[in-house]
């Protein structure tokens, strides 16, 4: 076995077998190493200058989200004109709406005289077939 001295820290070696083989060492609790980084401590700051550097970050903090609710405010009322929700908007597309509706009155009434013309000539011109059909009938019952 190993002999335990006070001035060198023992190393005892353990194979782990594994798919992959590796090495693990571990020393005495007492004597163990550790390997730390220097810690860098940044330089105090005074008082003050924490507190307007909060003071600052939070102002821009403030400004940025005052300028999203702008943009956001902006799009919204640009959107709202576009879509025709203001008054003014609103009245020139009833105005728009009422006169389309007169010009397709006019125009449907145009297309009712036609056809009204054109059935009278076409009743009329039946009527005329019926009266020269009834002539003929009439003259082969009189020739009887």
């Amino acid at each position: 076995m190993a002999s335990f001295s006070s001035h060198q820290p023992t190393i005892v070696e353990i194979r782990i077998h594994a798919p992959t083989t590796s090495t693990v060492s571990i020393t005495e609790t007492s004597t163990v190493r550790r390997r730390r980084r220097p810690v860098v401590s940044k330089p105090k700051r005074p008082l003050w200058l924490s507190l307007l550097m909060i003071l600052l970050k939070s102002l821009l903090l403030l400004l940025v989200i005052w300028g999203i609710v702008q943009t956001i405010q902006k799009l919204a009322l640009k959107s709202a004109d576009s879509s025709g929700w203001s008054v003014l908007d609103f009245k020139q597309r009833i105005a728009e709406v009422e006169s389309f509706s007169e010009i397709t009155k006019n125009t449907m009434e145009v297309r009712k005289e036609f056809v009204n013309r054109k059935i009278e000539r076409e009743v009329n011109h039946r009527f005329e077939i019926l009266n020269e059909v009834r002539m003929i009938v009439r003259d082969i019952v009189e020739k009887r």
